[in-house]
C-alpha cells in the first residue's frame, strides 16, 4: 500500500472556447464545447478510484482572467464529489486565472486549500493525525510573474515529504511565454522531494530525481496541442516515487502525412483522405490534420480553387459523430520541390535573391509583413501570439509558394 498518493494536474482551462469552428456540425461544436468539462469529470472520478490522499491543480484552472460562472461551478462540484472520499485539493493559479483577474465569488468546500498570494508560502498535508507532506506553492496576483520564484521554495519543519507546485517555465523556454523562470539547478538546490509544474500544455518529465514534471493540460484545443492529454498519478511506497500518466481527453488533435505523387485526378483525394483515417492507430475520437505530400503541382491549384476542402467535407459527412469518429479539419498540401535549394541560393537567379532575402529577414521585418492582421478589429481576437515554430512554419509555406511560381512559372 502506497505511503503517499496524489494525483498532479494542471491547465484545465476550463470551458475554454475552440477558435474558428463556427463551420462545424452543432453535434460536433457540443463535444468540443463540453470536452474540458468532459476531462475534468475524468480527472475526479480517476481521484476516487485511485483513492488518492489529494490532488494538485498548478494554475489555469480557467481560461480567462474572467472566470465562466459555470466553469466554477463545475469546478465546485467535483470538489464537493471529492470531500465525500476524504480527499483533498490543493490549488495554485496561474497566468491565465490569476486572483485579480474578475470573477464571481464562488466558496469551495473545506477540503479545498488554495495559495492566495504571489508569495511562496506552506500549505500542510496531515494522514491519520500526522503531518506527512508539506506543500508550497503561489498564486499569480496579475497576469505575468517575470521575477524567479524558486528562491523562495524553502523546506520547512520535518514532514515526509516536500512537494512543490511551480506554474512557469524553463529560462531557455522558447516556444511559450517565460512566466516565473527557473533553471534545473534552482529546483535541484531546494531539495523539494517532487515539483508539480504547471504552464506548458505537453506533457514532460523533465527529471526523474527528484520528479521534475510537466503533466500539460487535460484536452488538446488545436493541432498545437496534439496527442494524448491527462494528469499524473503520483505514488510513494518506500524507496522512491513512481508516476503514471492517466488520460483524460475526449478526443485528441492528430497529424498524418500521406504521399500522393500517382495523383492524378482530383477524385483520388478521396482516396487519400480515407488513406489518412486508417492511419490511426488509436481508439480515440480524433480531430484529424491531413499533410498531402506531392510533387504534383495540380494539388495546389485544386487546394486553390477548393476542390480539397469540398472532397474533405464529403469524407467528413459519412461521420455519424458517434464512438470513435475522426473529424478531418484541416488538408495541407506540401510541395515536394524538384529544384535544389542550395543552389538556388547561391544562384544569380531571382530565387536565388529571394531566398537569400528570406535568411536574413529580421524580426522587425517579419513583423512588418504580418503586422496588419495582429492590429485588425476582427482578425486579431482570433489570432494568437506566433511561437517561433509559427514563425518557422509560415516562412516555409511562403518559400514553397514563392519558389513553386518563380522556379516553374505556375501560377496559383
Amino acid at each position: 500500500m502506497a505511503l503517499l498518493k496524489f494525483i498532479h494536474s494542471a491547465d484545465l482551462h476550463l470551458d475554454s472556447p475552440f477558435k474558428g469552428k463556427n463551420q462545424l456540425p452543432d453535434k460536433l461544436k457540443e463535444k468540443l464545447r463540453t470536452s474540458t468539462f468532459k476531462a475534468y469529470e475524468r480527472l475526479i472520478q480517476q481521484a476516487i478510484h485511485h483513492q488518492v490522499d489529494f490532488v494538485l491543480l498548478v494554475g489555469d484552472l480557467f481560461n480567462e482572467e474572467v472566470r465562466s460562472l459555470k466553469a466554477q461551478v463545475k469546478l465546485r462540484e467535483g470538489f464537493d464529489r471529492l470531500k465525500q472520499y476524504g480527499i483533498q485539493v490543493y490549488i495554485s493559479y496561474g497566468n491565465h486565472d490569476y486572483i485579480m483577474g474578475a470573477h464571481y465569488p464562488i466558496a469551495y468546500p473545506e477540503n479545498v486549500h488554495i495559495f492566495e498570494e504571489e508569495e511562496v508560502k506552506v500549505l500542510p498535508f496531515y494522514k491519520d493525525h500526522t503531518l506527512l507532506a508539506n506543500i508550497y506553492g503561489f498564486s499569480y496576483e496579475q497576469r505575468a510573474v517575470t521575477k524567479k520564484m524558486t528562491p523562495f521554495y524553502m523546506k520547512e519543519g520535518d514532514a515526509a515529504f516536500h512537494i512543490g507546485m511551480l506554474h512557469g517555465s524553463l529560462e531557455t523556454q522558447t516556444e511559450h511565454d517565460v512566466y516565473a523562470p527557473f533553471s534545473m539547478q534552482d529546483l535541484y538546490r531546494t531539495s523539494i522531494d517532487y515539483w508539480a509544474l504547471g504552464h506548458i500544455h505537453k506533457r514532460q518529465i523533465l527529471s526523474d530525481d527528484p520528479p521534475v514534471i510537466y503533466p500539460g493540460n487535460i484536452q488538446g484545443r488545436s493541432h498545437k496541442e496534439s496527442g494524448e492529454k491527462g494528469c499524473y498519478l503520483v505514488e510513494w511506497k518506500g524507496e522512491a516515487f513512481s508516476y503514471q500518466f492517466l488520460p483524460l481527453h475526449s478526443f485528441t488533435y492528430e497529424q498524418v502525412t500521406v504521399e500522393c505523387d500517382s495523383i492524378t485526378h482530383a477524385q483520388q483525394l478521396e482516396e487519400a483522405l480515407e488513406r489518412a483515417k486508417a492511419m490511426l492507430t488509436s481508439d480515440d475520437a480524433v480531430m484529424l490534420k491531413v499533410m498531402i505530400k506531392s510533387s504534383h503541382g495540380m494539388l495546389k491549384k485544386w487546394k486553390a480553387a477548393g476542390l480539397v476542402d469540398e472532397w474533405r467535407e464529403l469524407v467528413n459527412d459519412r461521420e455519424t459523430l458517434d464512438g470513435p469518429w475522426v473529424w478531418i479539419d484541416q488538408v495541407q498540401i506540401e510541395d515536394v520541390s524538384t529544384w535544389n535549394e542550395e543552389e538556388l541560393r547561391n544562384s544569380s537567379h531571382f530565387a536565388g535573391e529571394f531566398l537569400r532575402n528570406l535568411d536574413e529577414m529580421t524580426e522587425d521585418e517579419f513583423y512588418d509583413f504580418i503586422g496588419p492582421l495582429f492590429s485588425h478589429r476582427r482578425a486579431s481576437k482570433w489570432l494568437d501570439q506566433l511561437t517561433d515554430t509559427d514563425k518557422r512554419e509560415l516562412k516555409e509555406a511562403a518559400k514553397e509558394m514563392v519558389l513553386q511560381q518563380i522556379v516553374t512559372g505556375e501560377e496559383e
